[in-house]
């Protein structure tokens, strides 16, 4: 007799087992809403971390894209703070004259220490740039105010479409030029996509288009640099001057230089800033990983709620199970692959509804969203890892039930 009672001990769960993934998806079924609530609740978390970390990283990549199609391998800046965004228009544009062709005493400063010109730069070109919301006040873009004469020979900038910008001392409207991407995804004031000859508007203004051009580099709107001081208050300001040498191996030298006759200013090498923008996105990265801490515990709340409410409604199966034989660890795997389950099914709703959202995004706004495999792989073991970690309470709660009071619970 006790070795058939061993016998039928060791055969029970042996045959509940295989029964598992059959009553784990009627588990699914019987609770539809609840199921779903779950499955939302991790895919927030995953649309999370995948939205706003590929929002922060194409933000990025798309700046430091931009710089770097600029030839110019010198950037001054103005003294004091030193910001990548968009300056105030506090930097004389006469540095650009000065630098080109030295500075020397006048009837109204003749005070002035003579300076011979910076030896080895071949141009010189003031920048002006200021920033405006963007589409429908959602995130922001830049606007550029340029010398177009000198801009065009310190960068790779060429119009394909139309005409290059004018002084914008004339009498003409007032004149823009934009990058392909811009045209592709927004529409002038007619609602018809971006062309030459559309009108847009910019700082508060409108602007007629007279030609589109590429590569895409710094803002992707640009307007006279002469229109944007008019806007400002009319001094003769710029943000910052872009220096193209002579060759590319004088630009130290042409550094050095500027920074002895012009001290108290920033002097950059445009190779520098990228790696500089990427220190000015340090806070970003605080923000980022405490939005993957919140997704996080929003996936192990959701699924621990979940559970812990479907072990309540089926304290009475659980007891029959446990009366039948089965062991505590079927009852945690049992509960646990339930979990896991509804996890997988909600980061894959998570990343249809991203994708969704880039695409939708991207195609309403100026901002891109980069979604990288290494972040989509991290937004899944967060839902998974948030689902299983969930759900560990209640399978443990559930596995020590007494079956007699299970079997009694009303």
């Amino acid at each position: 007799m006790p070795r058939q009672v061993s016998s039928l001990h060791h055969e029970t769960p042996t045959t509940a087992e295989p029964n598992m993934d059959s009553l784990i998806v009627a588990n699914i079924r019987q609770r539809p809403l609840r199921t779903a609530i779950s499955i939302i609740g991790v895919a927030l978390g995953v649309i999370l971390v995948v939205l706003f970390v590929g929002l922060a990283r194409g933000m990025m990549r798309d700046s430091t894209d931009r710089q770097a199609n600029v030839d110019a391998e010198v950037r001054f800046f103005p003294g004091g703070e030193l910001s990548f965004s968009a300056n105030p228009l506090r930097l004389s544009a006469r540095y650009a004259d000065a630098i080109m062709k030295g500075v020397q005493p006048t009837a109204e400063d003749p005070d002035v220490k003579p300076k011979p010109p910076v030896a080895g730069v071949a141009v010189a070109t003031p920048v002006g740039e200021w920033i405006q919301s963007g589409v429908g006040a959602i995130g922001f873009e830049l606007v550029d105010g340029i010398d177009y004469s000198s801009f065009i020979e310190a960068t790779q900038l060429h119009i394909v479409e139309g005409r290059g910008l004018d002084d914008g001392r004339s009498d003409r409207d007032n004149e823009a030029i934009v990058d392909g991407y811009y045209a592709e995804h927004n529409t002038g004031d007619d609602g018809q996509p971006v062309k030459v000859g559309s009108r847009i508007k910019a700082l508060g203004h409108e602007f007629t288009v007279v030609g589109i051009y590429a590569p895409s580099l710094l803002a992707r709107i640009k307007i006279p640099l002469y229109t944007m001081q008019q806007l400002f208050g009319g001094a003769e300001n710029c943000s910052f001057l872009m220096i193209k040498c002579d060759r590319p191996e004088l630009a130290e030298q042409v550094k050095a230089t500027i920074q002895q006759y012009y001290p108290g200013n920033h002097v950059l090498l445009t190779s520098e800033i990228p790696s500089l923008y990427g220190q000015s996105f340090r806070a970003v990265d605080i923000f980022l990983d405490v939005v993957i801490g919140l997704a996080l515990v929003i996936s192990t709340l959701v699924i621990l709620l979940g559970m812990y409410t479907t072990i309540i409604e089926r304290t009475r199966e659980i007891g029959i199970l446990k009366s039948l034989g089965a062991s505590k660890s079927f009852i945690v795997m049992a509960i646990e692959k339930e979990a896991a389950l509804i996890s997988a099914l909600g980061i894959g709703f998570g990343f249809l509804v991203a994708i969704a959202g880039k695409f939708l995004i991207e195609h309403n706004t100026r901002l891109k969203i980069d979604l990288q495999p290494r972040w989509l792989l991290i937004a899944a073991l967060i839902g998974f890892l948030g689902g299983v970690i969930g759900a560990l309470y209640p399978a443990m709660r559930a596995a020590n039930l007494d079956p007699v009071e299970a079997i009694s619970y009303e």
